[in-house]
């Protein structure tokens, strides 16, 4: 009878533990099951992510040629601009140089009519000290000649 019990016992334990084999492979499979779903969920996100991305990099690479595009434009500008400031300070410098020689020149011009001035005076004076030495010269002519006729008359 012990026998008996014992194949019993080992019977009951042999089906517990294959119930137990069994429901413990349900359990794994149904957590296949969800972890199939999940994966399948996650392939879904990702091709629709994937599909979002492949939407945004034609527009992104659109963008990022109108920028390049722009920034070349800008590098033009700037280059431009900077031949312009060149531009500009040759014209500056060149100016600088004509009005330094325009006020050379009319300094020149001043002094010279200045010179001119003094010269014209000093003519007038000349010509005012003639006139009075001649004034001079012809009384003294006259003086002489009417003293000699003076010592020619008997007093």
């Amino acid at each position: 009878m012990i026998a008996q019990w014992s194949a019993a016992i080992a019977a009951a334990a042999f089906i517990v533990m294959t119930a137990g084999m069994l429901a413990a492979v349900r359990i794994a499979l149904i957590r296949l099951s969800q972890l199939q779903q999940a994966a399948e969920a996650m392939r879904q996100d990702i091709a629709r992510l994937t599909s979002k991305a492949e939407r945004l990099i034609e527009p992104a690479e659109r963008t990022l040629r109108t920028a390049n595009s722009g920034l070349e434009s800008a590098q033009r500008l700037f280059q431009a601009a900077r031949h312009i400031g060149g531009a500009i300070a040759h014209t500056t410098s060149a100016i600088e140089t004509a009005a330094s020689l325009l006020s050379k020149t009319a300094r020149h011009h001043a002094e010279r009519d200045d010179t001119k001035k003094k010269a014209q005076e000093a003519m007038e004076w000349a010509e005012l000290g003639m006139a009075a030495w001649q004034l001079w010269q012809s009384n003294r002519k006259r003086e002489d000649g009417a003293s000699s006729l003076d010592e020619e008359k008997p007093v």
